[in-house]
């Protein structure tokens, strides 16, 4: 029996927000895209576990690409501002699984300016928010998978687990949850529908898998 459901945030609950913070971060660091990746991919897993801070990453990134970037305001921050927009058909699908009396959570591998960005939002319909540069652990990782397991307080085979990466879906279903790869609201309110017994769906949503 189905207890609760812990959801992806980047790429499930907000359209994802990666290319538009990229986009931002090239035109405000000038640097070109490539040096940016070569520079900043070792570095993420760093700053999503609260390892490295901002400042840290980018005068990092600042001498090994020879540039001058600005951190006298966090441009992770601005960047995430202008990124994010969330998916309101499936914030709608988290208050009905409320209804039904099921547990909701976040697991998401986030920076610590993205949580400060968050935290202005209202995420009460939650009940818990599990963020990886608070925990010192991300996805893939066994521990953060458990640690969500240990706040909703049931079993690996009473929760539903949401990722829009294979990897992490892959990860959780090692330990026993249903991980569902997200690919759309529609194909998403199928698959909880076949595990709960629920009827989920609503009309005022479109597949925008389709549009």
């Amino acid at each position: 029996m189905i207890k609760g459901v812990i959801f992806d945030l980047g790429g499930v609950l907000i359209d994802n927000p990666a290319l538009a913070m990229k986009s931002y971060i090239l035109s405000i660091s000038k640097l070109t895209n490539v040096e940016l990746q070569t520079s900043i991919s070792p570095l993420i897993p760093l700053f999503q576990k609260g390892l490295l801070t901002e400042i840290e990453m980018w005068k990092k990134i600042s001498k090994e690409t020879n540039s001058d970037i600005d951190t006298t305001h966090s441009i992770w921050m601005e960047a995430i501002k202008r990124a994010y927009s969330p998916k309101k058909e499936m914030f709608a699908l988290v208050t009905q699984l409320k209804k039904h009396n099921l547990k909701t959570g976040i697991l998401s591998n986030t920076e610590i300016p993205v949580v400060k960005f968050l935290s202005q939002k209202d995420y009460s319909t939650f009940d818990f928010l599990i963020y990886s540069c608070l925990e010192g652990m991300r996805k893939p990782e066994k521990e953060i998978y458990l640690l969500s397991i240990d706040r909703m307080g049931f079993t690996p085979e009473e929760i539903i687990f949401i990722d829009d990466s294979e990897e992490n879906i892959l990860a959780s279903r090692d330990i026993g949850m249903h991980g569902i790869l997200f690919t759309s609201y529609t194909q998403i309110c199928g698959q909880i529908e076949k595990l709960t017994g629920l009827n989920l769906r609503n009309n005022e949503y479109k597949d925008e898998s389709k549009n």
